[in-house]
């Protein structure tokens, strides 16, 4: 005669059953918290996007916003005429002044204004040069035997409006080191280049 199951087999074998199903609920939570956290993610990443795209629009701003400086830096430059029409009508050394320093070479410079601009204030750079005679050269051998620079100097004038026709400098001196030039005295053996260095208007 066979014995019915006892009660204690039935309760054994619900037992796996019941942690089964237990563990099933475990994942199924564990796979939603993951799927929450990928989502929270990926939420974050889109946001340095947009970050770029706001700092790419405020770097086109401040391309744009830089053109009006160069604007204003070419304003500047138009805003002091040049020595247009300024030309150098007629050099004259006057004298030589012999010193045991330096001495002097003393001269009128005369320019003209041919533009259509008026000045009140020109300054002038006057560069002088020793030009040793053929003879020099020839018969017995100077210190300096060829063209050479021997000084400079700088000479302002001003005008109540210079427009047209001729203005003169009187009396612009260039000192020198007469062992420059041989100790000569002769104004033939010197040369006077002229610029005009600034022109302003009155």
């Amino acid at each position: 005669m066979t014995r019915p199951p006892s009660r204690r087999r039935f309760l054994a074998a619900a037992v796996p059953i019941a942690l089964a199903g237990c563990l099933v609920e475990d994942g199924s939570n564990a796979a939603d918290q993951t799927g929450e956290t990928a989502g929270g993610d990926q939420s974050g990443e889109t946001a340095p996007a947009a970050d770029d795209e706001s700092t790419a629009s405020e770097a086109t701003d401040g391309s744009d916003d830089a053109e009006p400086t160069a604007d204003a830096a070419d304003g500047d430059g138009d805003a002091s005429p040049g020595p247009a029409g300024v030309t150098v009508e007629e050099t004259e050394i006057v004298r030589i002044v012999e010193s045991n320093l330096l001495s002097q070479i003393v001269a009128d410079v005369t320019v003209r204004n041919t533009g259509e601009q008026a000045y009140g204030t020109l300054e002038l750079r006057v560069d002088a040069y020793y030009e040793p005679p053929e003879d020099d050269r020839t018969y017995h051998p100077p210190r300096v035997d060829e063209r050479t620079a021997v000084g400079r100097t700088y000479v302002e004038g001003d005008f109540e409006s210079f427009d047209s026709g001729t203005r003169t400098f009187e009396d612009v001196v260039v000192r020198y080191d007469a062992e420059d030039a041989n100790d000569s005295t002769d104004p033939a053996e010197f040369d006077l280049e002229i610029a005009v260095r600034r022109a302003n208007p009155p």
